[in-house]
């Protein structure tokens, strides 16, 4: 699609991840073991034949970056197709923070003109779906429309996300970004199609006013003023915003909700090794119902869990119903329950985390950590029979000594 450009909005930390987010922005989190949030975007803009893309970036965008690269794993290379990380800047001389997904966008309107497109296609790094944007593309020119905004219809609706009110022919009639109640079941994907001009006008106007997010400041105000219209998504989509949503997604694969294999998602290098240069999972122990990566060892007990690559899982050691990110070992009798591990952790022998307390919310994030799920931040060192309860969060590269950890704890 050689009229439409890409913008991928990836900046975004996303605090109710807690240290999940600690180090990276969201759209760079694992998820289902061997990807990234930000792969799904890049997938159906890579399906969808957009040939150029900016990415905006800004939280610790380093590991987005090194995950991206060049471009290559997406076919973004080539004299026609690319791939640019975005960072923030203002003029030549000051630099700044992007003060919205709006403003993001703004700041790089050169980038858009250098490519001449006639659409814009806005879509956020951080939503898990499939969508050949084509599709959209389509409807958008069929109903000849000034602006088209992606619907979805997840099962529970949360206070968060923007809704919009669609009439039988598609049109946009009302939308409203976090209402106190839903105004209809319909939620924004936070994937737009704008005309390159209005786009341009729209943003222009929306730089003199103090807020600057597509939704709130843009989306809801044009129905009415422009030929604004609702493509509606009936396939799986998620948002993951919170631990309980990014949990249940992870989970929603093993139950088979998530076709991932006919999504032909594609990512980069995993941990500094091609995925496809990895050695396969060896088991010597017992798995059930889940999935584990390449490059896995596992000599204990994997039940209903998530294993990125690389991650050891010792003889007589136990990890169930959890999520364990890249090069994590689980020691000799280790046993792991409802548990997020972050990158490079070692569990050290006979620990236990989230067998107790499951009932005790978080003392510091109540409302987020209160189903009893524990987290463990990047390169945690948990030392030998340590007993750690739920609803535990503890931050990146902690060493815990104590032998125990009451639940609901936050280690910083």
């Amino acid at each position: 699609m050689s009229k439409i450009i890409g913008m991928i909005l990836a900046g975004g930390r996303v605090d109710e991840l807690l240290t999940l987010t600690e180090k990276r922005p969201k759209a760079a989190v694992p998820v289902f073991g061997i990807y990234r949030f930000i792969d799904f975007v890049l997938s159906n803009m890579m399906h969808s034949k957009i040939e150029n893309v900016g990415v905006l970036s800004q939280f610790r965008p380093y590991s987005l970056m090194k995950h991206i690269g060049t471009g290559e794993h997406w076919d973004f290379i080539g004299r026609k197709r690319g791939i640019r990380i975005l960072p923030p800047y203002k003029g030549l001389r000051e630099s700044d923070w992007y003060k919205g997904t709006a403003d993001a966008v703004y700041q790089n309107l050169s980038f858009i003109d250098e490519f001449n497109p006639e659409y814009v296609l806005i879509a956020a790094a951080d939503h898990i779906y499939h969508l050949n944007y084509q599709r959209v593309f389509d409807f958008h020119k069929e109903k000849k429309a000034d602006v088209t905004v992606c619907f979805a219809n997840p099962e529970k609706k949360y206070p968060w996300f923007g809704y919009g009110i669609i009439e039988k022919n598609g049109r946009l009639v009302d939308y409203q970004e976090k209402p106190e109640k839903p105004i209809s079941d319909w939620v924004s994907m936070t994937v737009y199609i704008f005309r390159r001009d209005l786009l341009i006008d729209l943003l222009k106007k929306n730089a003199l006013a103090g807020s600057h997010e597509f939704g709130r400041d843009i989306i809801a105000h044009l129905p009415g003023q422009y030929a604004v219209y609702g493509y509606k998504f009936y396939d799986y989509w998620s948002y993951a915003r919170t631990i309980d949503m990014y949990y249940e997604a992870n989970m929603e694969l093993l139950k088979g909700k998530i076709k991932i294999d006919k999504w032909d998602i594609c990512t980069n290098l995993v941990e500094g090794c091609a995925l496809k240069d990895r050695v396969p999972a060896r088991i010597e122990g017992r798995v059930i119902n889940s999935y584990v990566s390449p490059g896995c060892i596992i000599k204990g007990k994997v039940i209903n869990s998530i294993l990125s690559p690389e991650v050891v899982i010792e003889k007589g050691a136990e990890v169930i119903d959890s999520i364990v990110f890249h090069n994590t070992i689980i020691k000799n009798g280790a046993r792991l329950k409802r548990v997020i591990c972050d990158k490079n952790c070692v569990i050290g022998e006979g620990v236990e985390i989230g067998f107790f307390g499951a009932h005790i919310p978080s003392k510091e994030f109540k409302e987020l950590l209160n189903k009893g799920i524990t987290i463990l931040g990047k390169q945690t060192i948990v030392n030998p029979g340590v007993k750690i309860g739920a609803n535990t969060v503890i931050y990146s590269e902690k060493i815990i000594t104590e032998n125990l950890i009451e639940p609901g704890s936050v280690i910083k």
